[in-house]
């Protein structure tokens, strides 16, 4: 049942960001109008998934999903019209449907999962899909029927999801990852830390060779398989090992593959595995809060997102010298705050209650 669960919450996720980026890449193609309207959807996407979860955590029977849903809809409804100002409010509304169905797809996965992290591991994955198809959609369709065709799918799935959530109970997550011999603050913050700045080195990766549109649809294909491969390889090999290995392994084949494709891709999906380890470090450290966990790593997510609305900022990241520092310092920083994969599984973290 999880297993099915993590795999309608991918396409829910693939769905849902095709009309995301459809809608953006439709209605706003003014170079200074498009960056302002990028800032504000990463800000309304992102900053309220915080929020909404804890809130959910209190509240949960709200319907997320469906709510999500219904407002992404009527967002992206407005591009059927002409005036800019509607896009505007249509692109508003639109991202905090996207955070709402963010924070549905992490609730789905999160109290189903029980000791694995690999459901919301392929639940997260499925966004990466969606946005290059919908980036793709966005430049090329004269209108957004395809993407809410697609999100009409995704919203039947969302209801069929939920049925079979309900089915599966609530039970809080039993993630081990966080080290037990770490003080709370320390793993928090240090997760944090490497999330806000792997989301940061994500806009500089070196990669000369991506010209075609067949080369974007490859980087953004393989950067959601990393990120599934991230949480499976965790839950069969161990969280500290996957974690250690594939973030360690990526920098020299980022900085070889620059202009070889294949070398490059590669890369790609090792540094994209770290994904499912910072939210499984949360959510251990915080087991009785798991969407506040989930909040933490968009809300790092956006952090890492604005620097790079700056010029300059993009190409100081893709220096060499920088990637390899920021990702020692990512490595060392989850070598101190996981928990060694050799420890007995019942130690959990401290949570905040218990302190």
């Amino acid at each position: 049942m999880t297993s099915k669960l993590s795999i309608l919450w991918f396409l829910i996720h693939f769905g849902l960001e095709v009309i995301c980026f459809q809608f953006y890449g439709f209605c706003f193609g003014d170079p200074v109008l498009a960056a302002v309207m990028a800032l504000l959807y990463d800000i309304i996407a992102f900053f309220p998934q915080f929020i909404i979860g804890t809130a959910s955590q209190k509240h949960p029977k709200l319907p997320l999903g469906k709510l999500g849903a219904v407002l992404v809809l009527l967002g992206a409804s407005t591009a059927f019209f002409a005036p800019t100002w509607l896009h505007i409010a249509g692109l508003i509304v639109l991202s905090a449907g996207n955070a709402f169905v963010h924070v549905g797809g992490a609730e789905a996965t999160l109290y189903t999962c029980r000791d694995k992290i690999a459901p919301s591991a392929v639940f997260i994955a499925g966004g990466a899909f969606g946005v290059v198809t919908g980036r793709l959609l966005g430049t090329r369709c004269n209108s957004v029927l395809a993407g809410i065709a697609a999100m009409l799918f995704a919203a039947c799935l969302i209801v069929y999801a939920d049925k079979l959530r309900k089915n599966c109970g609530r039970t809080r997550p039993t993630v081990r990852m966080a080290n037990p011999e770490r003080s709370l603050p320390a793993v928090i913050l240090l997760a944090f830390f490497v999330v806000t700045v792997r989301g940061l080195l994500a806009y500089g990766l070196p990669t000369s060779w991506n010209q075609t549109p067949t080369d974007l649809v490859l980087l953004f294909c393989m950067m959601g398989t990393g990120k599934a491969a991230g949480g499976i390889c965790s839950d069969l090999f161990g969280t500290r090992k996957t974690a250690l290995l594939s973030s360690a392994c990526s920098v020299p084949l980022l900085l070889l593959g620059d202009d070889h494709m294949v070398i490059s891709l590669i890369g790609i999906a090792l540094f994209s595995m770290t994904t499912a380890s910072t939210l499984g470090i949360l959510v251990s450290a915080t087991p009785e809060m798991p969407l506040t966990a989930y909040g933490m790593t968009t809300l790092g997510l956006l952090l890492g997102t604005v620097p790079t609305m700056f010029p300059g900022v993009t190409e100081f990241l893709s220096q060499g010298w920088v990637l390899t520092v920021l990702s020692a310092l990512c490595c060392a920083a989850l070598w101190y705050i996981m928990r060694p994969d050799s420890a007995p599984r019942h130690r959990v973290h401290t949570s905040a209650k218990e302190t």
